[in-house]
């Protein structure tokens, strides 16, 4: 009978924001084959849960609002497979704040 195995964590794991969408690399190692990975993100450093599961083990981006809609929030993204999932990436820090609203009161002058 052979036993499966969680990936493991890649050295080159890294998460980046770029033009809103988190991006990471990820290189296989010794650890079982990647089938997705698994994007946790909370209010707080170190808070994460599940917020996507991307089921493509090609996949190295998602649009944040995907993620964490608007507001502040500490993400970091793990390999998984059918027998868990790696430990985690770097944690970044995402502030998807709002677009500003339109102006109430402005008067503009010539």
């Amino acid at each position: 009978m052979s036993l499966g195995r969680v990936p493991e964590v890649s050295a080159q794991t890294v998460v980046d924001l770029n033009k809103a969408r988190m991006t990471w690399t990820w290189t296989q190692g010794t650890g079982g084959p990647v089938t997705a990975f698994r994007v946790k993100c909370g209010a707080t450093s170190g808070s994460e849960a599940i917020l996507v599961s991307i089921p493509d083990p090609l996949a190295r981006s998602v649009a944040v609002n995907t993620v964490v809609g608007t507001g502040k929030s500490y993400c970091r993204v793990h390999a998984a497979n059918a027998y868990g999932e790696s430990g985690a990436s770097n944690e970044i820090f995402l502030d998807a704040g709002l677009v500003p609203a339109v102006p109430g009161s402005l008067l503009v002058q010539p």
